[in-house]
């Protein structure tokens, strides 16, 4: 069932040093930064926040493995910040990218993607009647401000609740949408690779939170060149996806079938999990041009022959393991 009342919150970015992560969507200018969020101000009626972890659920990261890090723990020592709270979040397009630091995690990655839902209870309570557990609950004064549900079984990501948003967050996030420099993406989804794509989609479906759309393949060979200064896709490869939607958020599940692609190498480096982020521009060419002639160099690219003119830019080593994939906006 589509969820047309679920309204995107944040997509959470789990890294081993926000620092460097959030310096690096700020210096190739595909980002602001904007923590921290409302929620964490303390302006709600009930005292400080309360956290309940599920010790028997595993804390989630980037990847199940195998595979070793992209990235190395970073030796620069921790700066000193005149200020404390929970994460550090940068605003990329109209997307609140959350940013959250466990220098202990094993693989960086985006662990959760958070809606803003009617009734947080309610939405809970089906997707536990459904097998899945609660992973954490954040409270204030006996309100729920935020739930984690378990639905890593494919994928590996977890969805998160909050209440719908209150007035002085609206106020929060009209702020930093309008930034002047800002750019002009809108975020559209998220890419995740998997192994067994009939597996993921029959889970989805269980889970009645997602609608798919037909099966796509797609085959290398039938990509129609672009205008992107990158060089051109030298091996052949396959792969078979379903998109569906949770909200307004698109899920495309990518299984690889053959040959070496960026997905099949995000499963040999961290297993299952969002290989990339998804947003629609105004200019692909333009914007390709920016992104590469800021070191982000374009490793897939094309027109399908039934779809929209895409670029996938790698962005893994230095903001989490994700890359960044833009396509051109139909208007």
């Amino acid at each position: 069932m589509l969820k047309k009342d679920w309204g995107l919150h944040h997509i959470c970015l789990v890294v081993r040093n926000w620092n460097d992560t959030l310096d690096y969507y700020q210096s190739k200018r595909m980002g602001i930064s904007v923590g921290p969020q409302a929620m964490y101000m303390d302006y709600r009626d009930g005292g400080p926040a309360k956290l309940y972890f599920n010790k028997d659920v595993p804390p989630t990261n980037g990847g199940l493995g195998p595979g070793k890090p992209l990235k190395e723990t970073s030796e620069r020592g921790r700066r000193k910040d005149n200020y404390t709270f929970m994460d550090k979040d940068c605003q990329v397009g109209d997307l609140l990218l959350e940013i959250g630091e466990n220098r202990g995690i094993p693989l960086e990655g985006v662990t959760h993607i958070c809606f803003n839902v009617p009734d947080v209870k309610v939405e809970t309570e089906k997707l536990l009647g459904k097998g899945c557990a609660l992973m954490m609950e954040i409270t204030q004064g006996g309100n729920i401000l935020e739930n984690h549900i378990d639905t890593r079984k494919y994928g590996n990501v977890d969805i998160s609740f909050r209440p719908p948003v209150l007035e002085l967050e609206k106020a929060w996030i009209e702020h930093y949408r309008s930034y002047p420099y800002l750019k002009d993406w809108k975020f559209h989804g998220l890419g995740i690779a998997v192994r067994d794509l009939d597996k993921t989609a029959e889970y989805y479906e269980m889970l009645d939170i997602i609608d798919f759309q037909s099966e796509i393949e797609l085959d290398s060979r039938s990509l129609n060149p672009i205008k992107v200064s990158s060089d051109p896709i030298e091996s052949y490869f396959k792969t078979r996806a379903k998109t569906g939607r949770v909200g307004a958020v698109a899920f495309e599940f990518i299984q690889p079938l053959e040959g070496p692609s960026i997905y099949q190498e995000s499963l040999d480096s961290r297993g299952e999990g969002v290989a990339d982020m998804v947003f629609t521009v105004a200019d692909l060419e333009k914007e390709a041009a920016a992104m590469i002639y800021r070191g982000m160099p374009a490793v897939l690219s094309g027109k399908p022959k039934n779809g929209s003119a895409f670029a996938c830019f790698d962005t893994r080593k230095n903001s989490g393991n994700v890359m960044i994939r833009l396509i051109q906006r139909e208007e």
